[in-house]
């Protein structure tokens, strides 16, 4: 989910479907998004995100300086926290990590609540390995743009991964989440900077800690952040998930605690959990769909492959005949809609939340279809062919610069494996 790739042209298919790493694994690929970006005025607007500051507090005439972070959310409330050990040289990549980068590592572009802002950024003033595990995720996506900055990227790496695998011979270190953030931001970096299978050892690495932590907590945005990595991740490599699923579900049956379904806070524009509800059970498909891969590319028999494939298709299509009118009825141009009044910020993020999950959705027609016929041998199926127009109408009406394109990477990386010989398609496939 975000900018900075670039989806590259399509290849031709095969039995791994490990064709890039261009996908929702792409989580902070933003370089687009610094553009300035002009809607039209019948469109519904995002605002521009407000402004948050890096400046220095001092309580007294007597006390040092302290670097400190001022946030501010929409709603007005804001916070400040300070980072009295930090080297003045790194004081610039936190502040762009809880400023841009932490509003597009799950959803786009979302500061309301975010616990990435709120709640573990805070932690990295008593963990090295998370303050540099964060400067050089910002540092990284500044030098897409700013080549100087690269060197700097890799010196943060290096210490972010040396502390941390000094500081996990401390069972409590090993079980806090300031460790098991700083391994999901290694992850994430280096999604972001090559197509090595480094991004998968640090998910391992993630996978250990939770497990040594207890095992996955619902309610915990480290665990979904998780779940939403393995689970794209898993896709991409052909691999099967490293957490069986579906543990990212909530719900009265399966929730963890005897009192009620807990509701999350985030992202703020879902107060009732709908729509992360609806993406979630598209995730238990997804990772479904990965297995299956992981089987097909064994030595299973291609008829009991075929068997699996069916029945993923029946649920998955079972799924979207009951999701909500909202999401399954949605018109690909609803930013150019009549209506008396606009749309709050909240039911705009709303709206794009569900045209994400349609592409996805598109996404996962293609690679069911991807994985019994990996050549293309077969007729073009029509079904295909519908998915494929699908997740390209919401990518054109879609607006550039405001991080909304990260949710559309997994369907257009499937479009691009499924497209040939269209120039057109291939050409947008390629701009997103």
């Amino acid at each position: 989910m975000a900018p900075g790739m670039g989806i590259k042209a399509p290849v031709p298919r095969t039995r791994t479907g490990a064709l890039t790493l261009a996908s929702n694994m792409d989580v902070i690929r933003c370089q687009r998004l610094q553009r300035e970006c002009v809607w039209s005025d019948d469109m519904q607007v995002i605002p521009p995100t407000q402004h948050l500051d890096f400046t220095s507090t001092s309580r007294n005439v007597n006390d040092f300086d302290h670097p400190a972070l001022h946030l501010t959310r929409p709603s007005g409330q804001s916070f400040v926290i300070e980072f009295p050990d930090i080297d003045r040289a790194t004081v610039p990549y936190i502040h762009h990590f809880a400023t841009f980068c932490s509003r597009f590592l799950a959803y786009p572009n979302d500061c309301e609540g975010n616990p990435f802002q709120e709640d573990l950024a805070p932690l990295a003033i008593s963990s090295p390995a998370l303050l540099h595990s964060m400067a050089a995720l910002a540092a990284a996506h500044l030098s897409r743009t700013q080549k100087h900055h690269e060197l700097i990227a890799t010196k943060y790496y290096s210490m972010a991964l040396r502390e941390l695998n000094a500081g996990l011979s401390d069972p409590v270190t090993a079980r806090s989440d300031s460790a098991l953030g700083a391994c999901l931001m290694l992850c994430v970096y280096e999604i972001t900077r090559s197509e090595s299978s480094t991004w998968h050892e640090h998910l391992q690495g993630a996978r250990d800690l939770i497990l040594y932590r207890g095992g996955p907590k619902k309610d915990n945005y480290l665990t979904r952040f998780f779940s939403l990595l393995d689970v794209s991740g898993s896709l991409v490599s052909g691999t099967g998930t490293l957490i069986q699923g579906p543990y990212w579900i909530e719900d009265d049956k399966n929730f963890d605690t005897d009192g009620p379904k807990r509701v999350n806070t985030w992202p703020y524009y879902d107060n009732t959990n709908h729509v992360v509800d609806e993406f979630h059970h598209l995730m238990v498909y997804m990772a479904k769909l990965s297995a299956l891969s992981a089987e097909a590319m064994g030595d299973q028999d291609p008829a009991i492959i075929a068997v699996k494939a069916a029945q993923i298709h029946e649920g998955i299509w079972e799924w979207w005949d009951q999701s909500p009118s909202s999401l399954r009825d949605q018109s690909n141009d609803w930013r150019r809609l009549p209506r008396l009044q606009k749309l709050s910020v909240a039911e705009t993020l709303e709206e794009e939340a569900y045209s994400s999950t349609k592409s996805v959705f598109a996404g996962c027609i293609i690679y069911l279809n991807h994985i019994l016929d990996p050549c293309g041998h077969q007729p073009e199926n029509p079904e295909v062919i519908k998915a494929v127009s699908e997740v390209l109408e919401i990518a054109k009406e879609t607006p550039e610069g405001y991080g909304l394109e990260m949710g559309l990477y997994w369907g257009l990386f499937m479009a691009g494996v499924a497209v040939f010989n269209d120039p057109v398609a291939e050409d947008l496939i390629r701009r997103s």
